[in-house]
């Protein structure tokens, strides 16, 4: 094959996944040139991720792609946990309506519609050019000049690609991370799981909520998806293969507790295996990972695509300031020294859960109910929201966090107020120096917060709060020393 011409990109994404999906719709939107990589040709029809959270949705609302999705999703009811006799030992019931950050608790999705949708955004971007059938072949930081050079492989022989930034994700096999360089860090966790995904032909009396069997015999999971699918998991038992397993005929037998044959029409049948692994490195000069090339984590608690979600937001808006000038590079090193803590606390937590779930051992599953009941119930769970590790803020039980996001008196949800950039929230006169900082970020001013915005602030004793473009409380800000020492960690990054 002959090499073309070399092009040039202010960011090349390898990997068209929900990650660099979003990533492209966030560049994309703030006008940067996005040349995007993806060797397959169309969207991946096997579903894989199903879950998403609130601080999810928050994003595809702020790319302005909610509106496009919302017919396509299910709103969470919750998750019980039955042991073995069929007693409920845990549970999450999802609270009615919106939550704190303006979005019901969580979405069940189909991932493929996912996928369509956000690179129809995306191709309706004048910035945003994707190269579908094109494989890279290599990544590397430039020789000369900085930036990144990508060599991309597709139906017209190679092609050389100079971006400023290349962010990889590019999955678990990331050609990206093998060229930052650094390990994997093993969490202590691999188990297969069989994953059958089925179309219902017919109403069947199923849950509404998602189900985890924590079931000694086999330990399964049932979960609700929008419209007529349905999927089923069940933990693979020791002498099991993936051969044996995936029979039409045992795949009947597995299914025969919830569904006789002719109630569903079986799309998809597959052995999974669930591992827990971190990236040690994140970025080296021009180069990024990103989602699942970054991390992988067990499904218990729907957070997989929701982290790699997280990574695109947060380093979307640092790009943005590099690129434009506004920002020094350095500010980009607290993409991984943010994100990377956050991963490592939500795998710890999938890891406990999957423990809980996973529990073959019959006595031990015993203890576990007991304790789970000592209180004459089920154990209630909630969702969290993660800290990030440090970085531009310190992370306390605000800060580091999601701002909220209530109903403003027309309806409309309050990051319409925010703007794009940094938003200073409430009444403090910010000094000579800190007003030059938030010129210089064109950050947004709302002086006089919503009433549920001020009830907030005195809730957390303070006169304002200044948030990242990223929706995250970067402080607490009581008085105009507090607002110039929020934007100390900021105003050492930027040029």
């Amino acid at each position: 094959m002959t090499e073309t011409e070399t092009d040039h990109a202010d960011v090349a994404i390898i990997g068209y996944g929900p990650t660099g999906a979003v990533l492209a719709n966030l560049l994309g939107r703030c006008g940067w040139m996005v040349a995007v990589f993806e060797r397959e040709v169309a969207v991946l029809r096997a579903p894989r991720a199903v879950h998403f959270d609130s601080e999810v949705m928050r994003v595809f609302q702020n790319a302005g792609l909610a509106d496009r999705l919302l017919p396509t999703l299910l709103p969470v009811r919750g998750m019980h946990f039955l042991n073995g006799d069929g007693t409920m030992i845990f549970r999450f019931d999802a609270p009615e309506g919106d939550g704190p950050l303006g979005w019901p608790a969580g979405f069940m999705f189909h991932q493929p519609d996912l996928e369509e949708a956000l690179r129809t955004a995306a191709s309706r971007l004048a910035t945003v050019t994707t190269h579908l059938g094109h494989e890279v072949q290599q990544v590397s930081a430039a020789a000369e000049g900085g930036g990144a050079v990508v060599t991309v492989g597709g139906p017209d022989g190679l092609r050389s690609v100079h971006a400023r930034y290349v962010v990889g994700c590019c999955g678990a096999r990331s050609i990206t991370r093998a060229a930052i360089g650094g390990g994997l860090t093993d969490c202590g966790f691999t188990q297969e799981w069989l994953v059958l995904d089925v179309r219902l032909r017919r109403p069947v009396d199923l849950p509404m909520v998602t189900v985890q069997y924590c079931e000694p015999a086999r330990p399964s999971s049932y979960v609700v998806m929008p419209g007529v699918r349905r999927r089923f998991e069940m933990m693979m038992l020791p002498g099991e293969t993936a051969a044996t397993v995936l029979e039409p005929a045992a795949l009947a037998a597995l299914l025969s507790r919830w569904l006789s044959p002719n109630d569903y029409t079986l799309e998809r049948a597959a052995v999974y295996t669930f591992h827990a692994l971190v990236a040690d490195r994140w970025r080296s000069g021009p180069l990024f990972l990103a989602g699942d090339a970054a991390h992988q984590m067990p499904p218990f608690l729907g957070q997989g695509m929701c982290a790699g979600v997280r990574d695109a937001a947060n380093l979307a808006w640092k790009l943005d300031l590099v690129l434009r000038g506004v920002a020094l590079d350095s500010i980009l090193d607290t993409y991984p020294s943010e994100r990377l803590p956050h991963v490592r606390a939500v795998v710890e937590d999938d890891i406990l859960l999957g423990s809980i779930i996973q529990t073959t051992d019959p006595d031990r599953a015993r203890h576990r109910d007991a304790r789970a009941t000592s209180h004459g119930s089920a154990t209630a769970l909630a969702p969290q929201f993660y800290p990030l590790g440090e970085g531009l803020c310190q992370a306390d039980a605000v800060v580091g966090r999601p701002f909220p996001q209530p109903r403003l008196p027309d309806g409309e949800l309050h990051d319409k107020l925010l703007g794009d950039g940094f938003t200073l929230v409430g009444p403090v006169e910010p000094s000579q120096e800190a007003l030059a900082i938030l010129e210089r970020l064109a950050a947004t001013t709302v002086s006089h917060p919503i009433p549920a915005i001020a009830r907030w602030l005195s809730v957390n004793h303070t006169a304002a709060v200044l948030v990242r473009p990223d929706r995250i409380v970067q402080a607490l800000v009581a008085d105009t020393a507090a607002l110039d020492a929020a934007l100390s960690p900021l105003s050492s990054h930027l040029v």
